[in-house]
């Protein structure tokens, strides 16, 4: 990644020390390689010219895979090409991006509108189990990840202030922001699961009492 759509990005070499110390969360090598690899994922996205909300998604999903899997996955087998991976990454993570657009936009053309069917008292009884499910959710994340979320959506405090306040910077802040919303994210999405598989159980239970009423009389 030394140069990318004509402009040139100041070259780092990359050793296993280098590796280690990112997959042992040292904050400065994080810090580093937030904005290092965040600075070449973006020159690489403008020559591609792709939107500027993509660019930010792919950047984001990139540093928060390439993390992933130093500590969770299989690692880089060769530190001194750290680089390369990373660029892998981005490029496996853009083309993913591109499909779901594409896809997202092919739905938004074939799918009718939707009807908003609840009312009065029901839409509120909805409106309090969303409530109820996101405070859930939200104490699932950790007191960084949810006081992150909470400056940012419901402060809406300058993420520069954030920053400071967090004593990082606005790059490394992104992966922040980026990974507390992916985990509240899926978070979200299992409550919702589950909570329809409840309804869905208490639906049947309610069909077979009816059912054996019904066969009694």
């Amino acid at each position: 990644m030394g140069q990318a759509g004509g402009v040139s990005v100041e070259f780092h070499l990359f050793d296993a020390e280098y590796v280690r110390k990112l997959a042992d969360g040292d904050p400065a090598t994080e810090s580093h390689f937030s904005a290092y690899f965040g600075k070449c994922i973006l020159t690489k996205m403008r020559a591609r010219r792709v939107s500027v909300e993509m660019a930010e998604d792919v950047r984001q999903e990139t540093l928060l895979r390439v993390l992933k899997s130093l500590r969770q996955g299989s690692g880089v087998l060769q530190p001194e090409r750290f680089g390369a991976f990373v660029n892998g990454v981005s490029n496996n993570v853009f083309l993913e991006q591109t499909h779901k657009q594409s896809r997202h936009i092919l739905m938004d053309e074939d799918m009718p509108e939707p009807v908003d069917k609840a009312a009065g008292a029901e839409s509120k009884l909805v409106a309090e189990e969303e409530k109820q499910m996101v405070a859930a959710v939200l104490e699932e994340l950790s007191p960084k990840e949810r006081e992150i979320l909470r400056l940012v959506f419901f402060e809406e405090m300058d993420r520069d202030q954030i920053s400071e306040q967090f004593q990082v910077d606005p790059d490394y802040l992104r992966v922040l922001l980026h990974r507390a919303k992916s985990k509240f994210r899926l978070a979200y999405t299992r409550r919702q699961r589950q909570r329809a598989f409840k309804r869905v159980g208490a639906l049947f239970f309610v069909c077979n009492v009816l059912v054996l009423k019904i066969t009694m009389e």
